[in-house]
């Protein structure tokens, strides 16, 4: 009986040691199948990532690129501009003398000695003929002026053609190529590129500043990359920047293959290749900042360097992550509970990793996005911080509720003309924060399509410029008044003239000048006047209208631009401050009286016209026995 029992307790023994081996075997096998699923499922979902990853990377390179080209077209636009408009060339036009000849020249000169890429630069007159030209010839160690008796004439060539047609203000700017020399490209080769601006004097085409640039280090610098292999190809799919410089320029160097020789899987046509990101290259286009011909774009190609670090990172997650599981699956097989909740955590901390990576991006870029209608559907959370509203206050919200009110209607016009017809906006605007402080971003407002290519929203990302546009403020400030200083006003007469013209909006200004401010210094001294100017600034300022435009001229004089006004209006406005001056206290110095110039705009009026009127009739009052205004018209 006791042997009987012994039997069936052995019996027993075996079939729970076999059942506990046989579910042991099953959670160790159900272990590894669940390693395994696990790594590939990780992999694959790294994986899928990769060209996100790229994308991020070649959003990063695109914004370089763009901002170094439009750097680099910005500063050549300024210089040629800055000649055309400078007050050395206008006289030149007026009086062809010697020295307004050698003033003319020597300008040139010193533009092209500043900087290092100017290749040439003339100016041609409306004739065709070159009356000014600075060379830098290849391998001198400096720029040098061109004799009289070397100077051609232009007028049939391709840029002087195109150019004289431009409208004040604007640029003509050529196709990337090489420098001929005689007819032939010069060797070692010379990258160029060429940008024009028309010169007016008194409203008529008068010629051409022309400027011929080398781009060998803007193209280097574009070229460069550690992640992408970068070309940059024309409309006819010829490279003009090429990863293997033996390889660029096809268009002009023969024996060099195109797009089409080089990557035949793209077929014949740019448009298959252009402003795509699939595959294995994308593309964005640079032609809206060259604004020429070429109608170039940038194709990306990423290094395999770049996507074997992609997948090295990828096996080695994966690899960890199964190892992992496995070896946990090993020690506690028989915990089904453990098990679950250990693989949870993997999939969290995963989680966790890309929710991180998503809040960084949330927490420093100022993105927005809105249905076509423009309501807010969502927004990051430094764009609620720079705002001061929380992403539910903003949500179902327009833009208005941020919009300053120093911001022109005809910006946000500009705005929706823009991007509603499926273009980008780019620009700086003023806001205003939910605590009614102002600040500024720079926008980049693209438009959201559907499946169909319709637009359904929009999408703005934003950084802010404020401290960028306080400096700007402070360089239009004359820093002993506070008031605004002369290259300010410039700006703002421009805006009215302008203004004046397309709409006939009559404006006026009012000229003064302190009466014998020369004997205040004299008597007190310059910090005394110095003074004076400082009090007579604030009591300008605290009289003058609320669109008034008050600045310091120069001097003891001060400048008052009156938009929306006539003469009557001005004569009142000035004859209302003069009593007030006249009846001030003046620190030190006791009565100060002043003198005024009135006038106002006409038709036809050129730049200078009315400052010469407001002048004139400045002189007057001061002749007339000052303190007293006069007007002419």
């Amino acid at each position: 009986m006791k042997g009987a029992v012994n039997s069936s307790n052995f019996s027993t023994s075996i079939i729970r040691r076999r059942y506990y081996w046989l579910f042991t075997l099953f959670f160790l096998l159900f272990g590894t199948l669940v390693a395994v699923i696990t790594s590939l499922i990780n992999y694959n979902i790294q994986y899928t990532n990769i060209e996100s990853e790229i994308r991020e990377k070649l959003a990063a390179e695109k914004a370089i690129k763009y901002d170094l080209l439009n750097e680099f077209i910005q500063h050549a636009e300024n210089v040629v501009g800055a000649i055309a408009t400078s007050e050395l060339t206008l006289k030149y036009l007026s009086s062809n003398s010697a020295d307004v000849r050698y003033n003319l020249n020597h300008l040139l000169l010193a533009a092209t000695e500043s900087n290092d890429s100017f290749m040439q630069l003339r100016f041609i007159e409306s004739s065709g003929m070159e009356a000014v030209r600075v060379d830098r010839i290849k391998g001198a160690d400096a720029p040098i002026i061109v004799a009289e008796n070397k100077l051609q004439n232009k007028k049939e060539r391709y840029y002087f053609k195109e150019a004289a047609h431009l409208a004040k203000g604007t640029y003509w700017h050529s196709n990337f190529d090489l420098n001929m020399e005689h007819g032939q490209i010069e060797m070692p080769i010379r990258p160029t590129f060429r940008i024009a601006t028309p010169v007016f004097s008194q409203n008529h085409f008068s010629g051409l500043i022309v400027a011929n640039i080398s781009i060998d280090t803007l193209l280097s610098t574009l070229g460069a990359s550690s992640d992408f292999d970068l070309y940059i190809i024309d409309k006819d799919g010829e490279f003009i920047l090429h990863p293997l410089p033996e390889r660029a320029w096809s268009r002009y160097l023969p024996g060099r293959s195109n797009l089409f020789t080089q990557f035949p899987e793209f077929g014949d046509s740019v448009l298959e290749v252009n402003d795509t990101h699939a595959g294995d290259h994308f593309t964005f286009p640079i032609n809206e900042i060259l604004k020429n011909q070429d109608e170039a774009f940038v194709m990306a190609i990423p290094r395999e360097s770049l996507l074997a670090k992609f997948k090295k990172n990828n096996l080695l997650t994966a690899g960890f992550t199964a190892l992992t599981v496995l070896l946990v699956s090993l020690v506690l097989s028989g915990l089904v509970a453990i098990i679950p909740a250990r693989l949870q955590m993997k999939l969290t901390e995963a989680y966790f990793k890309i929710k991180n990576y998503a809040e960084i991006i949330n927490r420093y870029v100022i993105t927005s996005s809105t249905d076509r209608g423009g309501h807010i559907l969502s927004t990051s959370a430094a764009c609620s911080e720079v705002y001061g509203y929380s992403a539910e206050e903003m949500k179902g919200k327009r833009h208005n509720i941020v919009k300053h009110p120093d911001t022109p209607a005809e910006t946000h016009a500009d705005i929706w003309q823009t991007i509603l017809k499926g273009k980008t906006w780019h620009g700086e605007i003023k806001d205003k924060a939910k605590n009614g402080s102002s600040f500024w971003l720079n926008h980049v407002i693209t438009p959201d399509f559907d499946y169909e290519g319709k637009i359904v929203g929009f999408t703005s990302v934003s950084h802010d410029i404020t401290d960028k546009k306080k400096i700007e403020h402070l360089s239009a400030i004359d820093t002993l008044t506070g008031l605004n200083n002369r290259r300010r006003l410039d700006d703002l007469f421009s805006l009215e003239l302008d203004r004046f013209n397309r709409y006939e909006r009559q404006f006026a200004l009012i000229l003064l000048d302190v009466d014998h401010f020369k004997q205040v210094n004299d008597k007190f001294g310059h910090k005394v006047g110095d003074k004076v100017l400082i009090e007579m600034g604030q009591v300008l300022a605290l009289n003058v209208r609320k669109n008034d435009l008050l600045g310091r001229w120069g001097g003891e004089e001060f400048l008052l631009i009156c938009p929306e006004t006539s003469i009557d209006g001005a004569i009142k406005l000035a004859e209302k401050i003069r009593k007030i001056i006249e009846e001030t206290d003046f620190s030190e110095v006791g009565s100060v009286t002043a003198s005024f110039g009135v006038t106002v705009s006409i038709k036809d009026d050129g730049d200078e016209d009315m400052f010469i009127r407001a002048d004139n009739a400045l002189y007057t009052a001061k002749r007339d026995g000052r303190n007293c205004v006069v007007q002419l018209t």
